[in-house]
C-alpha cells in the first residue's frame, strides 16, 4: 500500500489542557488483524464438491462417500426391475456453477443415470427448478446411458445450483467414486479481494461477502464466453444475460470488491455496440455475441429506461476507473443515446414513454405510459452524468447544455408530478395516488427533491410500503404485483444513507438482505432477484437466487458505512465519511487506480469516542468526514490545533475544515497514513 506523510488528527474535548489521547486508545476501539478472508465464500478450488447429504431413497449405499473428494471410498445406486429408482439429493452448501461430471468406478446392467439441478431445495424435482440460461446447459437436468467406467459428463454449464438429485431411472447398479462441479464462473479467493469490509456485525459481514460472491457468479470469464471476452450478466441462472439494469448495481459491487474492472468495461462495449439507428442503446444482449456494428439492431430493445442505464453505468465506470480512454471511444454512442431520449420530451420538457418503450425492471407489471416519475429522474441523472462524460471525452461546451436540460427536466418533475395530497412523487401523469418505491427513492438519492421534502417522503415511502421481510415496491391495491425487490430496495437505501437516516439504512438491509443471508433451505449464500411477500423466492422455482441487481447492499456498506468514496474520476480526489450508527468498529478498503484507500474506525458510543485510521495513495487528496457528538469540538491535527468550535486553524496536510453541524470535514487532506481520535463534549 502506497503512503507518504503521516498525519495524525485528533479531535479533543473542548475542555482546555486536556492532553491528547493516547495510541493505545485508538486501536482499542478495533481489533487487531480482524479475519475478514473467513467470510469469502468463492471456492479454493477449481472442484467443487457436495458438502453435505440432503435426502436418500431406494437403494443405495454408503451415499456419504461422495463428500470425499479423494475419490477412496464408493457409493452404490442399485435399481432392481421393477423396483423403485435410488436416489441421492446432494448438497452443496452454496450456489455454485460449472459443468457437473459424476466418477463411475463399477458398472453393470447399463443403467440410466438422471442428474438434476435447483438452486432452492424446494423446487427441485426429477426436472430441476426448471429455470436453464444461455450459454449453458439448455436443460436442468441431464440423462446419461452409462455402459463403462470413467467420467460421466454433458461438458455443458450450469449456471446455478446448490443441490442436485442424482438417480438412476432404468435396472442396473452404478458406483461412484466421487461427483463434482468444475467450477466456471469467476472464482475469487481472498488474494482476488482488493477491497474488503469487515465490522462488530458478523450479520453485515456475512452480507457484504454474499453480495460480492453473487457478481462473481454472475461474471463469464473469457473461456467460458466467446467472443468478446470477459461479461457480466444478470444471474446465475436463467436469462444468463448481460442487463444494463442489473450493470448499474452490480458495477458499484464489482468496484468495492474485486475491482475486476474488464467484465464491467467488456459489458458496457457490448451493450453500446448494439445500438439501433435511432440512438438507443442496446439493453440485453446475449454474452455469446459479437461486437455489434452501429447501427446494429439485432437484439429487440427492452424499453427507453434501460437504454438511459447505459450513460449512468458509463459514468460510474470512469468515476471508480478513471478510464478516460474508454470514455473517449464510447462518448459517440453517449451522444446519440441522450439525443434519442431527447426526442420523447413534451414541452413540459419531461420524456414520455408508451406501451412500446415503457418497460422498465418490473415487466410482470405491463409498460409505464404518459410521464412516468422514475424514467425521468433517471434521464435527468442521466443528462447529468452526460455532462460529466462531457469533460472527460473534451466536450464542456456540451456539457452545459446537458445540464441547462437537465435542470429544465427537474423543473418539470417537481411542477407535475409531485402529489401534495400524497407527500411523495406519482408513478406517473396517469397512474396517480399510488406510493412508487424507486420513484420516490431516485428523486431523493439524485437530488430531484426539495431538500426540505427528502426526509418526509422517505418517511412516507417506510409507513406505507415496508413490511417485516423488506419493503413492498409499490403501495397495496395499487394494480402492481405485490412484489419486495432488492434491486429497488437499493435505490432507497442508497436514499436513506445520502439523507443521513443511518438507523433506517442499517435497517433495511438487515430486514431484507438478512432474510437472504439467512440459513434455510433457499439460502445460497448470494442475493436472490426478488422476493414474495412472506420472504421466499418471489418466482418460486424460476426465480434467480444469485442475482447481481440485488447486491447493493455491498456497495452501500463500503461507500457510506466505511465511508469511502470517489469525488473526481478514478479517486483522483476522494471522501471518507464514516456512519457509524451503532456499530463498534468497522474496517475495510476501497481498490483505486492509485493503489487502495485502507480505513478503519471505531465508535464508543457510551463514552462518544469515535477513532479511525484513513490510509491513502500518493498523488491524491481527499475529505475526511469527522463524526460530531455535540456543537462543541476541538480538532487536532499532529498534535496541533486545526479546529476549534467552529473556527480553522492550518496546519501542515490540511488546508481548511468546515461543519455542517453533523460533521466537521478536514479538507485538502493529503495522502498518506492520518490518524483520528475524537470525543464529544
Amino acid at each position: 500500500m502506497k503512503s507518504a506523510t503521516l498525519l495524525l488528527v485528533t479531535l479533543l474535548p473542548i475542555a482546555a489542557g486536556i492532553a491528547l489521547a493516547q495510541s493505545s486508545r485508538e486501536s482499542s476501539l478495533w481489533p487487531d488483524n480482524p479475519d475478514w478472508q473467513q467470510y469469502v465464500e468463492g471456492p479454493e478450488t477449481s472442484d467443487v464438491y457436495p458438502v453435505k447429504i440432503a435426502s436418500i431413497s431406494g437403494k443405495v449405499s454408503n451415499a456419504r462417500a461422495l463428500l470425499d473428494p479423494s475419490g477412496a471410498q464408493a457409493t452404490t445406486l442399485t435399481k432392481d426391475p421393477g423396483g423403485p429408482n435410488p436416489v441421492i439429493v446432494l448438497d452443496y452448501g452454496k450456489d455454485v456453477g460449472g459443468v457437473p461430471y459424476f466418477d463411475v468406478a463399477v458398472v453393470t446392467g447399463g443403467p440410466t443415470l438422471r442428474a438434476a439441478y435447483s438452486e432452492g431445495r424446494q423446487y427441485l424435482g426429477p426436472k430441476g427448478d426448471g429455470a436453464p440460461g444461455y450459454v449453458a446447459d439448455p436443460s436442468r437436468f441431464d440423462r446419461f446411458s452409462v455402459s463403462q467406467p470413467g467420467t460421466v459428463t454433458k461438458g455443458l454449464i450450469q449456471g446455478g445450483e446448490r443441490f442436485q438429485e442424482i438417480a438412476l431411472t432404468s435396472p442396473g447398479s452404478l458406483t461412484l467414486t466421487g461427483a463434482g462441479i468444475h467450477f466456471s464462473a469467476f472464482q475469487a479467493t481472498p488474494d482476488a479481494y482488493q477491497g474488503y469490509f469487515v465490522s462488530s456485525s458478523d450479520e453485515l459481514n456475512r452480507i457484504w461477502y454474499i453480495g460480492a460472491y453473487t457478481t462473481q457468479l454472475d461474471q463469464l470469464p473469457a473461456d467460458s464466453v466467446q467472443p468478446v471476452g470477459d461479461l457480466i450478466v444478470d444471474g446465475a441462472k436463467r436469462d444468463r444475460v448481460v442487463w444494463s439494469g442489473d450493470i448499474s448495481v452490480e458495477g458499484p459491487s464489482v468496484y468495492y470488491s474485486t475491482a475486476a474492472d474488464d467484465y464491467l468495461r467488456n459489458s458496457l462495449s457490448l451493450l453500446g455496440s448494439y445500438q439501433h439507428a435511432n440512438g438507443e442503446v442496446g439493453t440485453n444482449v446475449l454474452p455469446n455475441a459479437p461486437l455489434g456494428t452501429f447501427p446494429a439492431g439485432a437484439f429487440a430493445p427492452f424499453s427507453a429506461s434501460y437504454s438511459i442505464y447505459y450513460v449512468a453505468n458509463l459514468a460510474d465506470y470512469y468515476r471508480y476507473t478513471g478510464d478516460q480512454a474508454f470514455i473517449q471511444q464510447q462518448w459517440p454512442i453517449v451522444q446519440r443515446e441522450l439525443a434519442y431520449n431527447a426526442q420523447s420530451v413534451d414541452p413540459g420538457n419531461l420524456l414520455v414513454t408508451n406501451s412500446a418503450n415503457g418497460l422498465d425492471w418490473h415487466p410482470y407489471d405491463g409498460p409505464l405510459t404518459g410521464e412516468v416519475t422514475a424514467y425521468n429522474v433517471l434521464y435527468y441523472h442521466a443528462l447529468l452524468e452526460g455532462a460529466f462524460l462531457a469533460e472527460a471525452a473534451g466536450h464542456p461546451d456540451l456539457a452545459s447544455g446537458y445540464e441547462q436540460q437537465a435542470a429544465a427536466v427537474k423543473a418539470g418533475i417537481n411542477t407535475k408530478l409531485f402529489n401534495p395530497a400524497t407527500g411523495v412523487y406519482d408513478v406517473s401523469s396517469v397512474k396517480r395516488g399510488t406510493v412508487a418505491q424507486d420513484a420516490n427513492s431516485l428523486a431523493v438519492l439524485y437530488g430531484v427533491a426539495p431538500a426540505d421534502k427528502m426526509l418526509a417522503i422517505l418517511a412516507t415511502l417506510k409507513s406505507r410500503l415496508w413490511t417485516s421481510l423488506g419493503p413492498l415496491s409499490f403501495s397495496p391495491d395499487s394494480g402492481f404485483a405485490a412484489y419486495i425487490s432488492p434491486f429497488a430496495s437499493d435505490m432507497e437505501l442508497r436514499a436513506l444513507f445520502q439523507v443521513g437516516d443511518v438507523a433506517d439504512a442499517m435497517q433495511l438491509i438487515q430486514d431484507l438482505w438478512g432474510v437472504m443471508a439467512a440459513r434455510g433451505p433457499d439460502y445460497t449464500a448470494a442475493d436472490w432477484e426478488v422476493l414474495a411477500t412472506d420472504g421466499t423466492p418471489g418466482f418460486g422455482g424460476n426465480t434467480s437466487l444469485a442475482h447481481g441487481w440485488s447486491s447493493g447492499a455491498t456497495s452501500a456498506l463500503s461507500a457510506y458505512v466505511l465511508g469511502i468514496r470517489p469525488v473526481e474520476a478514478g479517486y483522483q480526489t476522494w471522501i471518507v465519511k464514516p456512519h457509524p450508527g451503532n456499530l463498534a468498529w468497522v474496517e475495510g478498503q476501497a481498490p483505486t487506480p492509485h493503489g487502495p484507500i485502507a480505513v478503519k474506525w471505531g465508535h464508543d458510543t457510551g463514552h462518544r469516542h469515535f477513532a479511525a485510521e484513513v490510509e491513502s495513495p500518493a498523488g491524491t487528496t481527499g475529505t475526511i468526514g469527522v463524526p460530531l457528538f455535540g456543537e462543541q469540538s476541538v480538532i487536532s491535527v499532529n498534535g496541533q490545533l486545526v479546529w476549534n468550535n467552529g473556527k480553522f486553524q492550518p496546519v501542515q496536510g490540511v488546508s481548511g475544515a468546515n461543519t455542517d453541524g453533523k460533521y466537521v470535514y478536514l479538507t485538502g487532506v493529503s495522502s498518506g497514513e492520518c490518524s483520528i481520535d475524537s470525543q464529544g463534549d
